[in-house]
């Protein structure tokens, strides 16, 4: 069996991208990774080099919540179309939705890790501009009803989708994992730590910050 994936290489979509890869290596399910976005750095290329029956491509282009991307966005489908052409996938994964509406035949997944107008709506309390993001939605609201699957990683986050976007086609939850064996048990330290985009407020630093003073360890944040 064989998977043409779409991943970016920034973020929580690589790590779930590459994941699943090595564990569809597994089942004997070849990959092909297509990225979009920054390049992948030397040493991502170096882990996806070692997971078996995975094939990776990369391209630059902008992706569909970047700032006016849809030149980009338009090149970037008609590259994915050719290497389903020359990878024959049995399945078209697609961890972003501009391109769910393409003409692949053959049954295609999208999956919803977040999208930027319930992002905003959390953020702002408000609906986005139309103007940059109307046609944002429109071309997610696209790409989502003409996959086969849907696929989110929470029920709050497939519960968003059909708000923004719906109704949606036939749609479940997947919980995101990771192999536990790649994490072994170690000695703890005594502080608290967090990673994330710091200028987000959706990553809530403000509560973190605001705990900080009544937690007797030291907190260390990274972003």
């Amino acid at each position: 069996m064989r998977v043409l994936m779409t991943a970016d290489t920034v973020g929580g979509v690589w790590t779930y991208a590459t994941e699943l890869a090595r564990a569809l290596a597994g089942e004997g399910v070849e990959v092909a990774l297509a990225t979009m976005g920054a390049p992948p750095s030397e040493l991502q290329r170096e882990r996806v080099a070692r997971i078996p029956g995975l094939k990776l491509f990369e391209s630059g282009f902008r992706l569909e919540w970047m700032d006016d991307p849809w030149e980009d966005v338009e090149r970037a489908g008609r590259w994915l179309r050719g290497l389903a052409e020359r990878f024959d996938p049995d399945v078209v994964h697609l961890n972003g939705y501009a391109h769910g509406d393409l003409p692949w035949g053959r049954p295609v997944v999208v999956v919803g890790h977040s999208c930027v107008w319930s992002w905003w709506r959390a953020v702002h309390g408000c609906e986005p501009p139309a103007v940059p993001w109307g046609r944002y939605r429109e071309r997610v609201r696209a790409g989502l009803a003409a996959a086969d699957r849907v696929v989110a990683p929470t029920a709050a986050m497939l519960a968003a989708l059909d708000e923004c976007y719906g109704p949606l086609p036939p749609s479940r939850v997947i919980a995101n994992g990771r192999d536990p064996a790649r994490f072994p048990a170690r000695a703890k330290e005594p502080f608290v730590f967090s990673a994330g985009r710091l200028w987000d407020p959706a990553k809530n630093l403000a509560a973190l910050e605001a705990a900080a003073p009544e937690v007797p360890w030291p907190v260390y944040v990274a972003g």
